[in-house]
């Protein structure tokens, strides 16, 4: 059987895309592991659905540039040293490291020696992401330095997968061959998210709920929608806003919310366990994307499409390349009053409303996981045989 092995700073089962994918590979018939982070209360080693997961004892915080070097840096360590025994004892045919940091590829250094395949998976555009977030020029010697890590990270990997075809269009800006990547749209799996949980009596209320979820970071701008609340209440008095998720914004958007005297309008359900999403679809109007960045196609866009619910959606090149103006609405980002625009208008227009929802799920159709993991398991075809 051939084996592979998954590296990624992140969390395991929580990270749904990388499930969703090893899974893939699992029922492909490969052997497959992961080495990944360890939450608090998780095991250090066990098995899920025929995947063996190998947690390292590192934790995520976002705490600031040096915290994050001092958390990446322990975690390339420990992966780096737990690839090289298990290489020893399960010989890898293909190791897929998934970023941030793109540097981590590295981590497999001994193994490609023995002539494992490496696989960069990008879901981040990190000279992009970092340059957001921090305010810094492209010259800033910091994205210089992010954009080098991604030159020889790019440059040493077998092959790069990336999640959007604009991500992939500015990593071709950045000197990497179309020839060397695959786009892999991130799209929920196949019988999770599906309209049928959208019958009418799923709602058990009369609020007009709005909802968001996943991290609670500041570039993913959930504090947009919550500005736009007070000029929706007075067409719009039975509104309710939900954020599910967790991150170290909440606080701010805590406060944001009562600052504003809107607090009965927003409900907080913290982390909620992936399985649970559809359900908490199932039971809103209309779902919001409210990104301030770009180079970013979030799952929960296209779980909403999936699942039959109108959707708001900042207008970013990215949206824009899978999505039209029949099938959502676009607002511009960090602009609350043009937001609250785009919720009126499918709130007093429920014809229209449908009409997009179909127009939508016409688009999907195209997307579907069905058709990316055929995608997605050909780059390990390729690559392997």
């Amino acid at each position: 059987m051939t084996r592979i092995c998954c590296v990624t700073h992140h969390y395991y089962p929580q990270h749904a895309h990388i499930r969703r994918d090893l899974e893939t590979l699992i029922d492909a018939g490969y052997d497959v592991d992961i080495i990944c982070l360890k939450r608090k209360g998780q095991k250090y080693r066990e098995t899920i659905n025929g995947v063996r997961v190998y947690r390292m004892p590192v934790e995520h915080k976002r705490r600031g540039p040096l915290r994050q070097l001092i958390e990446y840096s322990m975690f390339f360590i420990f992966a780096s040293i737990t690839l090289g025994f298990l290489k020893l004892r399960k010989g890898y045919a293909a190791i897929e490291v998934t970023n941030m940091p793109d540097i981590l590829v590295f981590s497999t250094v001994f193994p490609k020696l023995l002539g494992t395949k490496i696989t960069l998976y990008i879901f981040d555009n990190v000279p992009e992401y970092f340059a957001f977030i921090y305010r810094l020029g492209p010259d800033h010697p910091a994205i210089r330095l992010l954009r080098w890590c991604e030159r020889i990270s790019t440059a040493y990997a077998d092959h790069v997968i990336v999640t959007q075809t604009v991500a992939k269009r500015v990593l071709e800006s950045h000197g990497v061959p179309a020839s060397k990547m695959t786009v892999v749209l991130n799209v929920p799996n196949e019988g999770k998210f599906d309209p049928v949980a959208t019958r009418e009596d799923a709602k058990k209320d009369d609020h007009f709920r709005l909802m968001t979820h996943g991290s609670i970071i500041r570039c993913y701008g959930i504090q947009t929608i919550i500005r736009s609340i007070p000029i929706l209440l007075n067409r719009i008095p039975e509104l309710e806003v939900q954020i599910s998720g967790e991150g170290e914004y909440q606080d701010e958007l805590i406060r944001l919310a009562r600052d504003l005297g809107v607090e009965g309008h927003v409900r907080f359900t913290g982390h909620v366990p992936h399985e649970a999403i559809p359900h908490m679809i199932s039971e809103a109007d209309v779902g919001v994307v409210s990104m301030l960045t770009d180079l970013m196609l979030p799952t929960k866009l296209l779980e909403y499409v999936a699942m039959a619910k109108p959707v708001v959606v900042t207008a970013q090149p990215t949206m824009k390349e899978y999505f039209d103006d029949d099938s959502a609405l676009f607002y511009k980002p960090d602009d609350e009053l043009d937001l609250a625009r785009c919720i009126l208008e499918l709130y007093s227009q429920p014809t229209k409303a449908a009409s997009m929802v179909s127009r939508a799920l016409a688009l999907y159709e195209g997307y579907r996981w069905g058709h990316m993991k055929q995608v997605y398991l050909g780059v390990y075809e390729r690559l392997l045989h």
